[in-house]
């Protein structure tokens, strides 16, 4: 059920007109981007390591210590794995304390649509080591997808990572795949599929056992029938998210955001399936955008 939404920058706010040295940060499963935004300007600063709130042990203390050594006046933070009441709000009020300037914490999906579309109205897809979809309708909030690894995640990297290994699979044991992926994926795992397998089921929760797998996936969508059947079923669950946001809170327009978009394959048939844009700007920015707004409300 949509819920109200999160606090809006105004449409096309121009960077300038918030003050202060905000910083935003983007977690995520394969890093953490972060950016200052100063006076309009946005300097690029040095990647954290992968964090997740349900993955990613000692967390809160990463992001504290990235926090202070930036000597900012408040800071947005887009995290991976919020998904109880509350948290959010708890996390914000804890770094808040222990950095030392105002903090404002959100999902990582509420940061990645204020960056797309610079706090206006939209829905975003996100396609990284995961996927979900979120949007705002300028009164409410809908979330899709986002489910996790073992429960969902359709068309995220570990999702292409994970139906390449089986495509493989299905190869070595003559049952169809595709030889073209049965090689791929064992020179870009770096060691033969029962080793593979090992590994990914004594460490199921190491997700870049998979994920490192998808860019030779789609790099073979052009010459190879099955790289392309999975790189299409991928886009067609990525667009299956933004739509179903948009039967919630209307026509609105979808940006696609993460790494899986990279592959013109991929982006190509999410872009025809929905009239996707790119994001005006990276979920790193929406996180100092969001946070600039929640400080100047407060």
């Amino acid at each position: 059920m949509s819920q109200p939404g999160p606090s809006a920058i105004a449409a096309n706010r121009p960077l300038s007109d918030l003050p202060g040295r905000i910083l935003g940060i983007d977690a995520g499963g394969s890093g953490t981007r972060v950016v200052l935004l100063e006076n309009g300007t946005v300097t690029v600063r040095p990647d954290g390591p992968p964090m997740n709130a349900l993955l990613t042990e000692g967390y809160a203390g990463q992001l504290r210590h990235i926090i202070e050594a930036a000597d900012v006046t408040a800071a947005g933070i887009g995290l991976p794995g919020i998904s109880r009441t509350g948290h959010a709000r708890d996390l914000s009020d804890q770094l808040t304390r222990q950095a030392g300037c105002p903090v404002h914490v959100t999902g990582d999906a509420d940061s990645a649509r204020a960056g797309a579309f610079l706090g206006a109205p939209g829905v975003v897809v996100i396609a990284g080591t995961g996927s979900m979809a979120a949007g705002w309708n300028g009164k409410n909030s809908a979330r899709a997808g986002g489910h996790g690894f073992l429960l969902g995640d359709e068309g995220s990297a570990y999702w292409i990572g994970r139906a390449a290994v089986r495509a493989a699979l299905r190869f070595q044991d003559q049952m169809g795949g595709s030889e073209a992926i049965h090689r791929a994926v064992i020179r870009a795992a770096g060691q033969n599929l029962d080793a593979l397998i090992s590994d990914i089921c004594t460490h199921p929760a190491e997700r870049d056992r998979l994920t490192v797998l998808a860019p030779a996936v789609t790099a073979l969508a052009a010459e190879n029938a099955e790289a392309t059947r999975i790189a299409l079923e991928a886009a067609g669950h990525l667009a299956d998210l933004a739509e179903s946001i948009r039967r919630r809170l209307g026509p609105l327009p979808v940006a696609g955001a993460g790494g899986v978009f990279r592959a013109p394959v991929i982006w190509d048939r999410f872009a025809e399936l929905t009239g996707a844009v790119r994001p005006a700007a990276s979920a790193a920015v929406g996180a100092a955008l969001l946070a600039g707004q929640h400080a100047s409300d407060a």
